[in-house]
């Protein structure tokens, strides 16, 4: 399978870290400004600049060229919480509707982390005051966003009042909030380490690996505004949590090592869903991919 001969790139975060931070400085929202924790999406060091990538060790002579398999998603960055989303809808110049998607994400955030129920009505009195009449549009992208970058789904449970309730995606149960960055959800990262891991052949050496992360704006050892140091977080949390197994290379010298997926991903998730993650990112068919398609399905054959 090669996905790049799709060759659709998925930046779907453009909306600059600048208006981030801006639009958490406004000090208009108070059940966001009290919860500190959220604060760190827009201010904690480590952000991608829109110039490029810190200079880490790993970029300092530039990086290798990326998987194959992996290109429709290298062009992904994780600095910019909009980028690639359908603007057919509204200007796209129209910083005022992309300021009241950052502020329904930060405030679904808080819903997140108090385990509370959210409804049409209080979203709009609370994050969209002047702008009800694009309320399906704002939704929608602060919707995609939540699960795109923090991997958390909203369930709506009363289609009357249009009210929702949000989790873990994809059968995920970790929210990682409590490792990196407190208070923000690591499940999205977990997912597209996954992704990275499938899409490899389930076994993706840690140069590759990294290879496809820095492109994705996370390097080994710089903390990522979002989510902190990723390495710490996936070598570290992710395999004590069970999601990674990261390993030596058998016989390596100089040692290497490798990551897969750890018995709690296979246990919580399947490949068809990571798949279908996947495709939803670089905006295709699963069935564009049929050998890895083919080997989900045998997955969830096997399941049965």
């Amino acid at each position: 399978m090669d996905p790049t001969e799709n060759n659709q790139s998925s930046n779907f975060w453009d909306i600059p870290q600048a208006q981030i931070e801006e639009r958490g400085s406004e000090g208009t929202q108070d059940p966001i400004a009290e919860a500190g924790e959220v604060e760190a999406i827009a201010t904690a060091p480590g952000d991608v600049p829109a110039g490029g990538p810190p200079s880490s060790p790993q970029s300092a002579e530039g990086p290798p060229s990326l998987p194959t398999a992996m290109g429709p998603i290298a062009g992904a960055s994780f600095g910019n919480p909009l980028a690639g989303m359908p603007d057919t809808e509204f200007p796209s110049q129209d910083d005022g509707l992309n300021g009241k998607i950052i502020d329904l994400v930060r405030f679904l955030l808080v819903k997140f982390r108090r385990m509370e129920i959210t409804s049409k009505e209080e979203m709009i009195l609370r994050t969209m005051r002047d702008y009800e009449e694009h309320y399906s549009v704002i939704f929608s992208k602060a919707a995609e966003c939540m699960k795109l970058i923090f991997g958390i789904d909203m369930l709506e449970v009363d289609p009357f009042v249009h009210s929702y309730f949000l989790f873990p995606a994809l059968g995920i149960t970790y929210d990682g909030m409590l490792h990196g960055v407190v208070g923000v959800p690591k499940t999205g990262l977990v997912i597209i380490v996954l992704c990275i891991i499938f899409i490899e052949d389930n076994c993706v050496s840690e140069e590759a690996f990294w290879n496809v992360m820095n492109a994705l704006g996370m390097y080994a050892g710089v903390d990522h505004f979002i989510f902190g140091d990723p390495r710490s977080l996936i070598t570290e949390d992710f395999v004590e949590e069970g999601y990674v197994e990261y390993r030596q290379v058998p016989n390596s010298l100089p040692p290497r090592f490798e990551f897969l997926w750890g018995p709690r991903a296979y246990a919580e998730t399947t490949k068809m869903k990571i798949l279908e993650f996947y495709a939803s990112i670089v905006r295709q068919d699963p069935r564009s991919y049929p050998e890895k398609y083919a080997e989900a399905l045998r997955e969830e054959q096997e399941r049965i």
